[in-house]
């Protein structure tokens, strides 16, 4: 335990500075003998308190005074390549290991009222104050006046160093949290930034506030890096590639289960899956590519058609050429009541020549359970889907996510995860999340489920798994099944993920219990944690840095006085102790105080950092 020191008492080392420097400038006039050795002597005794004072005065400066920090890019790559040869870390702005000192300090001030934080006078002139200021200022540092946070949590550590995001620990994921405006999409600005130029990395963003900064920022950094930029804008066609995220998948029902999932779970949901797998194995069957225009088709207008490829097919492969002459028979039997058609024919002759003894083909047999379901109950069934597919498959979000590769008006290009993936492209998916959140969400989900389902090819079939950084804003939006898939499994298939969220409870809502909820939470292995108005998830973070002992000051005096006593007669004593107590080594208080753009970083089960994010300039 180090020994106990008051920050806040007064300078007092500015009275014996100030003596020293008189007897320096009185010792020439004394004429005492030998005077030059006294005033070295003087000189040195000066120097010592000057620098106290400076030192004092220079914390008091940083706690008192809130800055930010701006970088040019090329000395932010400059950085980065540095960190990166030496730490194999990747630069996470400027701040301090956060250790029992600082607590101590925190603990300090927490204790005093607001005003008696030391700073410059107030009876200051203002031009005055705002020189000093800057001779105080860290470098490329500009005066943040916003009131948001308070200043002294970053300053209570004079000596700054670049904080490392540890390329080892980003396999374990990491959770980026703060609330609205804290700073999250500027550090998402720092990260993409370096992962843009690092070769062999490849960036996937889902952004489903689609932050035009952000995606201008890392388009420009793909320039100046000379990599492939892609831009899926929701609310822009005509800026955006086409990107079909039913592409990859290694079982048909991967497709229906990325469609129903969309659903709320009941038995809707279960009968929309079961619908829809059946269409697109039939779909396949017949060599036919699922979109969702062609499951959107089937859903609306029935099977009829498709099961009448797949019967053609089917009876073409058993060698059965006489088929239409013995459905001929059907027909007969089947046209004499109303609504007797070919196909009803075709599927009789199916079910009794194939299908009851065993020979029938597992599509076929889901397309007829499908054909002869009732219409009416069919369609009151998947009437909970249509709306959804109809704003997915239909209009130009149509044309973005079930892309027509025949359509040579349209010059747009079409790409898929995999795709992104082998050319090591950088993907930027920009959503509308503000004027049609619903829509936004279900083209979230579906795409994170198609870099699920890569992740799983890519962790099955490659022998040395690629660097994959994909970076999910506001996560609650579009996590699914296959998000927390990512987060606990990715890491094998070289998926690195970073995920914001504003509070806990955001994630709870969605996934529906605190239990998912904390399995998503205990996959996140590295926070950076921004200013949080939840005090629930500033707690949760709280408790993850853990405890350390703080020392307790108390003093104690008392006066006493007989009643035979003189009337200048006293007894007085004066006790001070010191006592050590537990306290969180990072308080909820302080979380819920950040300034914008500053953070705590815990890193796996090892360092604890406060750190501010620079503003990144050209």
């Amino acid at each position: 335990m180090r020994h106990y020191v008051n920050h806040f008492r007064p300078i007092f080392e500015m009275r014996a500075a100030t003596g020293w420097l008189g007897a320096l400038v009185l010792l020439p006039l004394s004429g005492m003998p030998h005077w030059g050795y006294f005033a070295l002597l003087c000189l040195a005794a000066f120097s010592l308190r000057a620098a106290q004072v400076w030192k004092a005065l220079k914390f008091r400066m940083a706690i008192s005074t809130k800055w930010l920090t701006k970088i040019r890019i090329e000395a932010l790559l400059h950085t980065t390549a540095q960190m990166r040869r030496d730490e194999d870390a990747m630069y996470l702005g400027t701040g301090f290991e956060w250790t029992q000192r600082h607590c101590q300090i925190a603990h300090d001030i927490l204790r005093m009222p607001t005003n008696d934080i030391p700073g410059l006078p107030k009876w200051l002139p203002k031009e005055v104050a705002a020189v000093v200021e800057r001779q105080f200022a860290p470098a490329n540092a500009l005066r943040d006046r916003s009131p948001q946070g308070k200043s002294w949590i970053h300053g209570m550590e004079p000596k700054k160093v670049h904080v490392p995001l540890h390329y080892k620990a980003l396999p374990g994921h990491t959770a980026v949290a703060g609330t609205t405006g804290s700073g999250k999409t500027r550090t998402y600005e720092v990260i993409c930034t370096q992962v843009v130029h690092d070769p062999d990395d490849i960036l996937i963003i889902v952004d489903p506030k689609n932050d035009r900064e952000w995606k201008e920022r890392v388009e420009r950094e793909c320039a100046r890096a000379g990599r492939k930029f892609l831009y899926w804008k929701q609310a822009a066609p005509s800026e955006s590639i086409r990107l079909n995220p039913l592409e990859n998948w290694s079982q048909p029902s991967e497709i229906a289960s990325r469609i129903a999932q969309l659903l709320e779970e009941g038995p809707f949901r279960d009968f929309a899956f079961l619908f829809i797998d059946r269409a697109v194995k039939g779909e396949l069957y017949v060599g036919d590519k699922p979109n969702l225009r062609s499951i959107l088709n089937y859903a609306q207008s029935g099977i009829n058609n498709l099961l009448d490829r797949a019967l053609r097919r089917f009876f073409a492969e058993m060698g059965f050429t006489a088929w239409e002459d013995e459905a001929g028979s059907y027909m007969q039997q089947v046209g004499q009541r109303p609504g007797g058609t070919l196909i009803e024919a075709m599927v009789r002759l199916y079910t009794e020549r194939y299908f009851n003894v065993g020979r029938g083909h597992e599509s076929i047999d889901g397309l007829v359970g499908t054909f002869v379901h009732d219409r009416d109950h069919y369609m009151r069934i998947i009437a909970s889907v249509l709306p959804l597919l109809q704003m997915l498959a239909t209009g130009e979000t149509g044309l973005m996510l079930a892309p027509k590769a025949d359509d040579f008006n349209d010059d747009r290009e079409i790409w898929d995860i995999d795709k992104v993936i082998k050319q090591k492209a950088v993907l930027f998916v920009g959503l509308d999340s503000l004027s049609s959140s619903i829509v936004a969400k279900a083209i979230a989900s579906m795409i994170l489920s198609d870099v699920a389902s890569v992740a799983g090819a890519i962790y099955n079939f490659y022998a040395k798994p690629p660097k994959v950084v994909l970076v999910i804003d506001e996560v609650a939006e579009a996590i699914n099944e296959q998000v927390i898939q990512i987060l606990n499994k990715g890491r094998g298939a070289g998926f690195n993920a970073l995920v914001a969220f504003q509070s806990r409870s955001d994630l709870e809502a969605k996934l529906g219990n605190a239990a998912k909820m904390m399995q998503v939470l205990g996959n996140l292995n590295n926070q950076i944690i921004l200013r949080l108005e939840d005090t629930d998830t500033a707690q949760w973070f709280s408790d993850k840095v853990g405890e350390t002992a703080i020392q307790n000051i108390t003093t104690t005096s008392s006066t006493s006085t007989g009643s035979e006593a003189h009337i200048g007669e006293f007894n007085g004593s004066v006790s001070r102790s010191t006592q050590l107590e537990k306290a969180p080594l990072i308080p909820t208080q302080l979380i819920t105080m950040l300034p914008n753009l500053q953070y705590f970083l815990r890193i796996s089960g090892g360092s604890v950092y406060q750190g501010r994010i620079p503003i990144i300039e050209g």
